[in-house]
């Protein structure tokens, strides 16, 4: 099965199978079920046990593949093919028994994301991409239908979407956030990876997160390009390397990054 249609069937149903996971836990999870990691995140029986089920299937179909994920170690490949998994993308919302949370499954080959899929369970909502096939979104069972973002040229009439000002850490990144909320239509925090399932179909034009992992961002990838849009750092980089990106369609997008550059200047970089 090296079929790229086949590896994008199959990562969008067994991401829907992790969301199942993560589903049963969702509102009634226990106090000893959850926890603080190292970094201050918590992380919970669900998240364990969905990224489970993920490398177990994975490994079942695709065994010569690396994964990468965020909860447990490294597993090496033969195959020029790596799963990057973020099996609950928005923790704190889990944790809090907000519906904003969802897997996040990506596949590279060679390095570079290939596919992509966001579900979000409680919403039963996923977006989907691979390279060459599109951008799609369904939503509670209904046919799949293109994703597409939207056509905004400009920031007075954008609605911008970052998940939290407190990714915004430094004084310079404050100053950037109060710009972006001054000079764009409106400014949202609808959190963490529904950001891109909003960015994708169009009902926000453009997203920032000043502070990501790979695993935070690595499906989304296929899915802005496929859906139509750019992506960058802060710096207008374009590399897995990056721990903060901004997406929009190409227009848009070069209009945020003259923004940014009047803002912060070489900061960005």
């Amino acid at each position: 099965m090296s079929n790229l249609k086949d590896r994008l069937d199959f990562a969008v149903e067994i991401a829907r199978k992790a969301g199942d996971v993560t589903q049963r836990y969702f509102g009634q999870l226990s106090q000893d079920q959850r926890r603080d990691k190292s970094d201050g995140s918590p992380v919970t029986v669900a998240d364990r046990e969905s990224e489970t089920l993920l490398r177990e299937l994975i490994s079942g179909t695709y065994p010569d593949d690396a994964i990468l994920g965020e909860e447990f170690p490294e597993k090496t490949g033969t195959s020029p093919y790596q799963w990057v998994i973020d099996p609950i993308d928005g923790t704190i919302s889990f944790v809090q028994g907000v519906p904003l949370y969802g897997t996040m499954l990506a596949c590279l080959k060679d390095g570079e994301p290939i596919l992509g899929v966001i579900h979000m369970p409680i919403l039963d909502e996923t977006v989907y991409a691979a390279s060459g096939h599109g951008c799609w979104h369904s939503k509670c069972g209904n046919k799949p239908e293109t994703a597409r973002f939207s056509e905004t040229r400009c920031i007075s009439e954008a609605l911008v979407n970052t998940t939290s000002m407190t990714y915004f850490r430094t004084p310079e990144l404050r100053n950037l956030y109060e710009r972006l909320d001054s000079e764009s239509k409106y400014t949202r925090g609808w959190s963490d990876c529904y950001a891109w399932v909003l960015l994708a179909t169009g009902r926000v034009d453009a997203v920032i997160e000043p502070e990501l992992k790979l695993w935070d961002f690595a499906a989304a990838i296929p899915i802005i390009q496929e859906a139509g849009g750019i992506w960058s750092d802060l710096g207008g980089n374009a590399s897995l390397e990056a721990d903060q990106l901004i997406a929009a369609n190409p227009a848009l997008h070069g209009e945020l990054l003259r923004l940014i550059e009047n803002e912060l200047g070489q900061v960005s970089r």
